[in-house]
């Protein structure tokens, strides 16, 4: 089953660039992430920064708001590692140790279960100081758990929830039908406490209701969506006697899906903008609206931008609705402010009657000319019974040549690629890499698609030349993986693959790369894992030749490291000090010993010697030949001692 990127902790969308720094640190990404099924809620994600070298407690409270959670855990990394031992919740907390370092960032992950009448459930965590006997946070924040709400195929939606009455009073209870992307049919909610319902039944509007505090009641809504299509959205506010919130939510109706949730750093003006790409055919229906809890801020009801509306920090939720007719369409949505864009993807709509064509779509943004595009099947984990793709630019199609060659003009061009999963009803990715069509080739698209399974991708920068480990490793959070494979790829070619975890070495030029994960969690529908992308250690040859001389006689020392920096010998009076990354030289030998030389580059050192043995009885002890000369000599004295004429001086 695909995933959206609700279901990660945390979202790839952002390019991660290394330009000049490949050697100058050893680690290029160290992280950990958290993925879920799209059938239990999204798993939520905070972040601190230790300043200090200490003992932390990091403390997990669940708040019961507006009801205790079924299960409720939390884990921490840092980088790619856990921390201390992931906890359940038992009672009302549950706590992590851990040993902080000065500088390092720990990443808390939190996964629930809510309480499956209320669907939602609200938790706090809490960082304290082991030596802080008065328990203050020094980090804090809180946050909610939402179980996604699924399609009706009726056009009838319903909400059974509670919430605790703040005090006696009456109560200001606000239904809104949010006519998106049609005004409702109807809408009506009633509270009750245990069998008594109080008031009567809550229409759409503001309704005041009085209620006793501390009491826990009980709301009903009921949703009737049109006749066509059958989608709609509401919202449910209560209101206590001081005017804060009690209850406040959006939620769908009938066909409306879930939506996706963006984080907004801070209140500002937004702009929400939708595309019909109007191929491979202009969509029968297309809108989107954008919530704050209770409150629909925009929306558009066609292709378009919408106005500019003010949107406050924190969670907002898009909703998107859209229909095809008889041929599949592509649209793009877009929520930006002023500075960033909170939110930009790229949807293909199958019809009703083809909601499994296996059809993706991927947006370009090109200036006039010739440009190759190449779809690649990966062959990982498994191969594509079939695949197929084609390109349009403004609805129309263009022509691509048997070289994979296509002339587009300035502006966005579609690529839509059909896929049908691997037979075995295993799951499979593929690659789609757009690139200038002449040489020099630079690629202004890559991105890989899984088909069949849960996955992610994330873009990476290699800002210079250098070998690399990439590891993968199972986290086993809440529970190991079914399964876990990561490939590294670049324009389609296949550089590494995991599975199940492990560690493999690329050597990696600048350029653009691509990790594609693709994971199925455990029986508790939710996986933590990790990535680490490092420097690898230098390899190094190094040889002497001969191995085995006379005192005083030399041998050639001969090596070369790869992903080094620098060397340094050391083992004999003649071999020490600093040598190049490759080389070659002749060592004196006087004694049997091993020569040593160590490499070192952004990965680590790595070390090796050569043994050199010296032969026993090569000189000294009058064992040896004699110089001619010498012995020539040493007759003629003898010769003239005796007084007997030498046969060298005749």
């Amino acid at each position: 089953m695909p995933m959206t990127s609700r279901c990660f902790a945390k979202a790839f969308v952002a390019l991660i660039a290394f330009a000049g720094v490949a050697r100058a640190t050893n680690t290029l990404l160290d992280q950990s992430s958290m993925v879920g099924l799209p059938t239990v809620a999204a798993p939520q994600e905070y972040s601190y920064t230790a300043s200090a070298t200490e003992a932390l407690t990091v403390t997990l409270t669940d708040l019961k708001v507006p009801a205790a959670f079924s299960s409720l855990q939390i884990a921490v990394t840092q980088a790619d590692a856990l921390v201390g031992k992931p906890a359940t919740v038992q009672g009302s907390t549950a706590t992590v140790a851990i040993a902080a370092t000065a500088g390092s960032v720990y990443v808390m992950y939190v996964i629930g279960a809510p309480n499956a009448a209320q669907g939602i459930g609200a938790f706090g965590v809490c960082i304290t100081r082991n030596s802080d006997t008065t328990h203050t946070c020094v980090y804090q924040n809180s946050g909610n758990i939402q179980t996604p709400s699924a399609p009706s195929t009726t056009g009838v939606s319903t909400l059974d929830t509670n919430f605790t009455a703040t005090s006696t009073g009456t109560y200001q209870v606000t239904l809104t039908d949010d006519q998106f992307p049609v005004p409702l049919q109807m809408v009506s909610a009633t509270i009750f406490n245990g069998g008594t319902q109080i008031g009567g039944v809550v229409p759409a509007g503001t309704t005041p209701v009085t209620l006793a505090g501390g009491v826990n009641y009980s709301l009903l809504v009921a949703a009737q969506a049109a006749a066509s299509p059958q989608a709609g959205l509401y919202g449910v506010r209560i209101t206590d006697p001081s005017g804060a919130l009690v209850f406040d939510r959006s939620l769908p109706v009938g066909s409306l899906g879930a939506s996706t949730i963006v984080a907004n750093p801070s209140a500002q003006s937004l702009t929400l903008s939708l595309t019909d790409f109007a191929y491979p055919a202009a969509l029968d229906s297309l809108g989107a609206a954008v919530t704050s809890s209770g409150v629909k801020l925009g929306e558009l009801t066609a292709a378009g931008s919408s106005p500019a509306f003010t949107a406050p920090a924190g969670a907002l939720e898009v909703w998107q609705f859209a229909t095809a007719g008889a041929s599949p369409g592509v649209y793009g949505l877009s929520l930006a402010g002023a500075k960033a864009s909170l939110l930009s993807t790229t949807q293909v709509v199958n019809p009703a009657s083809n909601a499994s064509s296996g059809s993706y779509a991927f947006a370009v943004q090109l200036t006039a000319g010739t440009y190759n595009l190449s779809v690649t099947d990966l062959q990982f984990p498994g191969s594509f019974a079939a695949l197929s793709s084609t390109i349009a630019q403004g609805g129309t199609q263009l022509t691509v040549n048997s070289n994979g060659d296509f002339t587009a003009a300035a502006g966005v061009v579609v690529v839509v690629v059909d896929a049908k999963a691997p037979q075995s009803g295993g799951s499979g990715i593929f690659d789609v890499a757009v690139r200038t069509a002449n040489a020099p080739t630079t690629t202004l698209f890559d991105q890989t698609q899984a088909v069949g399974g849960v996955f992610d991708t994330q873009v990476i920068n290699y800002g210079a030349s250098g070998s690399y480990d990439v590891s993968l490793t199972d986290l086993g959070f809440p529970t190991p993986f079914q399964n876990l494979a990561l490939v590294l790829s670049q324009g389609g070619q296949v550089l590494g693959k995991i599975y199940g975890g492990g560690t493999f070495s690329v050597d990696a030029t600048p350029g653009q790369y691509v990790l594609t994960f693709v994971a199925t969690p455990g029986a508790d529908n939710y996986g933590l894992y990790s990535v680490k992308i490092a420097s690898a250690a230098p390899t190094l040859t190094f040889t002497a030749d001969p191995t085995s001389v006379t005192a005083g006689q030399t041998v050639q020392l001969t090596w070369s490291a790869q992903s080094a920096t620098s060397c340094t010998a050391s083992g004999n009076s003649g071999w020490t000090g600093s040598e190049p990354v490759s080389g070659s030289t002749n060592v004196s030998i006087s004694a049997s010993g091993a020569l040593m030389l160590t490499c070192t580059g952004p990965g680590g050192s790595t070390t090796q010697s050569v043994s050199i043995t010296v032969k026993p009885g090569s000189s000294g002890g009058g064992g040896g030949s004699i110089d001619f000369a010498l012995l020539a000599l040493l007759g003629a004295a003898l010769a003239a001692r005796r007084g007997v004429p030498s046969r060298f001086n005749r």
